[in-house]
């Protein structure tokens, strides 16, 4: 759907997805290195454009352009869909190879669903073989509620999921839990820029 809301972070930032993004998107969604654990994509900008018409008429899901708040350069994709009667699923959660955005950008997505959205809670569903990113879900206090047998169809045909939970009361657990993550990222990130002032 199209919406307003935009969150500021330390280093990052999330803004409404606009068809000028789609081709960054399709770009991203169509580099190996971040396919693997994902929905294959056309390669077609105007089929991401078309697509993008269909998600702007859907009520209760939310896409974000994830971007680096000195440059505005473009990070990766987070969303909040399926929102209803208080609960709210997030993912196409995509950042570009080397991000280093994923602690910020996962806090920014609990800050909407709980503090903008007031959602009670959110879950998500990663591919079980996506050892990554379910470590970061288990690190950040997240609940694991079990197995989903053939949740995705991917390339390589169907594939298990795990979901994991938040539930507000969880959420300042959670965001004690990544606030240190974010400071060190925007630490090492003002590092990187002081010794190289001509990079953003």
């Amino acid at each position: 759907m199209r919406h307003n809301i935009n969150i500021e972070g330390t280093a990052f930032r999330l803004r409404p997805v606009t068809e000028a993004d789609a081709a960054a998107i399709v770009q991203l969604r169509s580099n190996p290195a971040r396919t693997r654990f994902v929905h294959a994509i056309s390669s077609r900008v105007e089929d991401q454009l078309t697509w993008m018409e269909q998600y702007f008429s859907h009520e209760g899901d939310y896409y974000f352009i994830v971007e680096s708040r000195t440059g505005g350069h473009f990070e990766g994709t987070v969303a909040i869909y399926n929102v209803a009667d208080g609960v709210g699923e997030w993912g196409r959660w995509v950042l570009r190879p080397g991000s280093l955005a994923a602690p910020e950008s996962a806090l920014l997505v609990y800050c909407v669903a709980f503090e903008t959205l007031d959602l009670k809670e959110v879950y998500c569903r990663t591919v079980a073989q996506n050892e990554p990113v379910l470590s970061f879900h288990d690190r950040c206090g997240l609940s694991r509620r079990g197995l989903l047998p053939k949740a995705f169809h991917l390339r390589d045909g169907p594939v298990d999921a795990i979901e994991h939970h938040l539930s507000a009361q969880q959420w300042p657990d959670t965001r004690d839990r990544l606030n240190p993550q974010v400071e060190r990222v925007a630490q090492l990130m003002l590092r990187i820029r002081s010794s190289n002032p001509t990079a953003s």
